[in-house]
């Protein structure tokens, strides 16, 4: 894996993070940043987010200093023993937080209640992060859940409209991937998507990082289609 110090910008030109990285992502000793360029996060890194560090609030006061647990399931690194403070700095609760965690849905922080979610609004999105892994070919490869033949539709129109082509040939490749109900697998560097052929196969990319819905697909696709990496 190819390792090196590098900054990565936004399409606008606003830094959003700085620090080491793996294979062009964020990895090791880094720091993320707001559009206003206040520090967003600062410490270690992993696929997931932060492994131990601090998170800030958009006005420069620490929001949370401590230990993140390395999430495997859905969802980012999430809080879980360290020091939390409002948005005037002022520390409110000290110890080991509770998390609770459903289905697809990102972690949530029950204890203190008044941390709320894990990923505060306006945030810069790094979610670039969680969502992707080696094919065998060396393309980048996640999964998409979908129900519905219309919803899949609509989501394939989305990926055709940016380029994506179905990896099998014929009509009968697009009809079979609307019409499964297994995940919809996509190779995001070589720009093609397919559709999981089993009951093993579909279990295998439930219980890996990179199954996500199509709206955090959609959303990570825009992002990583305007980063400048230096």
């Amino acid at each position: 894996m190819n390792e090196e110090w590098k900054k990565i910008y936004s399409k606008s030109g606003k830094l959003m993070y700085e620090g080491f990285t793996r294979d062009g992502m964020p990895f090791g000793s880094g720091t993320s940043y707001y559009p206003n360029g206040n520090k967003c996060q600062e410490g270690i890194f992993d696929v997931k987010g932060l492994v131990y560090g601090r998170e800030y609030y958009r006005n420069g006061n620490v929001r949370f200093e401590g230990a993140y647990r390395q999430n495997k399931g859905y969802g980012p690194n999430y809080p879980v023993f360290g020091s939390c403070c409002d948005e005037d700095g002022n520390e409110y609760f000290y110890g080991e937080l509770t998390v609770k965690k459903s289905g697809l849905g990102y972690p949530s922080i029950t204890k203190p209640a008044k941390f709320g979610p894990v990923v505060h609004k306006r945030m810069p999105d790094l979610k670039t992060l969680s969502w992707r892994e080696k094919t065998s070919e060396g393309g980048e490869l996640c999964y998409v859940k979908l129900r519905g033949k219309a919803a899949r539709l609509r989501f394939v129109e989305f990926l055709e409209k940016n380029g994506f082509k179905c990896k099998e040939d014929g009509p009968e490749g697009r009809e079979n991937t609307v019409g499964s109900r297994f995940p919809i697998s996509i190779d995001v560097d070589r720009k093609l998507y397919g559709h999981v052929g089993s009951t093993l196969c579909a279990a295998a990319a439930a219980s890996s990082s990179v199954l996500i819905s199509a709206e955090d697909f959609i959303a990570v696709f825009e992002v990583m289609s305007s980063l400048v990496i230096v």
